[in-house]
């Protein structure tokens, strides 16, 4: 009897520390929000009911970025950058201080959702898992889009998810098609859809990374051809 092909999915929340802050501050959706910032920076309340957040321009300090929404994103703003040069980018993006057991919290609740539909799951940090899907009967996309409703119908937040023979690729895929993303691919797919991708992409467990994609995903998966 042949062994079922082996069906590994990444899961990844879409800008999760930030994703769970719009939750919590709904009138920040659609604005460049980034997470960073002390106690100090914590919403207040103004006389009048409303809430008054704290701006990059207004943050001076040594601390980084720990997560930034996609609108912040879009101005170069991103994880791990220095929050003072990340106010030189985007001077009026609201800043808010981290919330470590919050995130802990939905980090929890996604997972929990996750394994009630595939139990063989990998933790791979705060945000993200792997799961294998190989011996569970269902296709494949009826699969990811079920655990993607349950993660969104469980804490109200978009994931994305790469799913391929192997956990290298499926790291790559959950990337491509972020937020809220679902990337399939099998092994002929792989030439027209991870060659082109820029190394950055490949790299995800390299210490010294490679500068030719090719080359990278031709030495982690040698029982695949190189292409010419």
């Amino acid at each position: 009897m042949n062994a079922p092909q082996r069906r590994i999915a990444h899961l990844d929340m879409d800008a999760f520390y930030a994703s769970v802050e719009l939750l919590r501050y709904p009138e920040l959706r659609g604005l460049p929000v980034v997470i960073g910032g002390r106690n100090e920076h914590q919403p207040t309340m103004r006389a009048d009911g409303s809430k008054h957040f704290s701006r990059l321009r207004d943050y001076s300090g040594r601390g980084v970025i720990t997560t930034a929404t996609y609108a912040a994103r879009a101005m170069g703003v991103h994880s791990a950058m220095g929050v003072m040069k990340a106010a030189q980018l985007a001077p009026d993006a609201i800043l808010l201080p981290v919330d470590f057991p919050l995130y802990r919290h939905y980090s929890h609740l996604f997972k929990a959702a996750v394994s009630g539909i595939a139990s063989q799951i990998e933790d791979s940090g705060i945000d993200e898992i792997y799961i294998d899907l190989s011996d569970l009967p269902d296709d494949t996309l009826a699969l990811a889009r079920r655990i993607k409703q349950a993660v969104k119908d469980t804490t109200g937040l978009s994931c994305s998810i790469g799913i391929t023979p192997n956990k290298l690729l499926s790291k790559i895929c959950s990337d491509l098609e972020k937020p809220d993303g679902l990337t399939i691919l099998g092994v002929s797919d792989i030439p027209e859809r991870i060659w082109p991708c820029r190394c950055v992409k490949l790299t995800v467990s390299a210490r010294k990374p490679p500068t030719n994609s090719h080359y990278w995903v031709s030495q982690r998966l040698p029982s695949w051809r190189k292409p010419n």
